[in-house]
């Protein structure tokens, strides 16, 4: 049985949000993650670390290879909210920041420093 990942390579994100966070340690570049809904899945989504977005086109790749669309305006979902939440418990991060605001205000592609 393929997984979702083979089935979605694309994933569009409903009320979307970009977080900051210090996942390698507060020494290392902090890594930026999507956090949202995908309607089509019926499941919230948390990307591993973006390492690519082209703002033009409101796509994003991640370290994991999955493909994020961002569909309409930035928000928050119940759901993407709680699993960002367990995410951070899961990967021992307690610190974030929520640079949705900064990330809409990006011009041009935007290419992440992290290294995963």
């Amino acid at each position: 049985m393929p997984s979702t990942y083979e089935k979605e390579p694309l994933v569009e994100l409903t009320h979307w949000s970009v977080y900051e966070v210090p996942l390698y340690g507060s020494d290392a570049p902090w890594t930026r993650h999507f956090v949202g809904y995908a309607e089509e899945l019926g499941l919230a989504q948390v990307s591993s670390a973006i390492l690519m977005f082209d703002r033009d086109l409101g796509v994003g790749a991640s370290a994991s290879h999955r493909v994020f669309q961002l569909v309409g305006q930035s928000g928050r979902h119940l759901e993407g909210a709680r699993l960002w939440a367990r995410w951070k418990e899961l990967n021992g991060v307690l610190r974030d920041r929520d640079i949705t605001t900064e990330f809409n205000m990006v011009h041009g592609a935007w290419q992440s420093s992290a290294v995963t």
